[in-house]
């Protein structure tokens, strides 16, 4: 199984137009036997939009590019998103879904490193790091690797909005057991922060 990272940016103020078309590529890739996992829409800037699916064969992407559909949703889309698209296969941490109810009342962060040195050694730092944030409340939602690029991305919710995340952060720093791991930055040439939106991505019988 190979599952992609696919990120882009849509132009600004043009979101609601391009979802109904994002909507209708996840169709298309259900179609040709993908699983669509996750979708995240960042919010302090312009939209970066972030989503992840899976295919037993790594080849799966030219099934879709074959498909007179694709052609017809990438001219639709042009006018709305910028041409930063970036598709990349990585190796999965944690994979979740997202439900109405999981998502009720918080918002999702999304982080990304970029990595520098011992892949192993950042994992196994990260790992602990992750049991740490669940215990102050928040819920890692999906975490890839794409070690070619040197590049981790992760994303975890809390019960809140953006506002509320530096005050709901302070618990989660000072105690001891995230304390004994600040070694997470010998392994971080630069990392980012941002604020996001997540899509459910419906479920659909296979032949729509």
């Amino acid at each position: 199984m190979t599952t992609w990272l696919h990120r882009f940016t849509v132009k600004p103020h043009h979101l609601d137009a391009y979802l109904p078309l994002w909507r209708r590529e996840v169709t298309l890739r259900r179609a040709c036997g993908f699983t669509v996992h996750r979708a995240f829409v960042e919010t302090d800037a312009e939209p970066k939009f972030t989503w992840l699916y899976s295919h037993p064969d790594a080849d799966a992407p030219a099934l879709v590019a074959a498909e007179a559909e694709a052609s017809v949703l990438a001219d639709a889309a042009r006018p709305h998103v910028f041409a930063n698209v970036v598709v990349r296969p990585v190796d999965v941490e944690v994979l979740t879904c997202a439900t109405p109810e999981s998502m009720d009342g918080r918002i999702a962060i999304m982080r990304r490193y970029d990595l520098t040195g011992d892949w192993d050694g950042f994992l196994e730092v990260w790992r602990r790091i992750v049991g740490v944030r669940e215990r102050h409340g928040f819920t890692c939602l999906f975490a890839v690797a794409d070690r070619p690029h040197d590049l981790f991305t992760w994303a975890f919710d809390f019960a809140g909005e953006w506002a509320d995340f530096p005050a709901a952060q302070r618990g989660y720093y000072a105690d001891p057991d995230r304390v004994a791991l600040r070694s997470v930055f010998d392994h971080m040439a630069d990392y980012s922060i941002h604020p996001a939106r997540q899509l459910v991505i419906d479920e659909e019988p296979a032949n729509n």
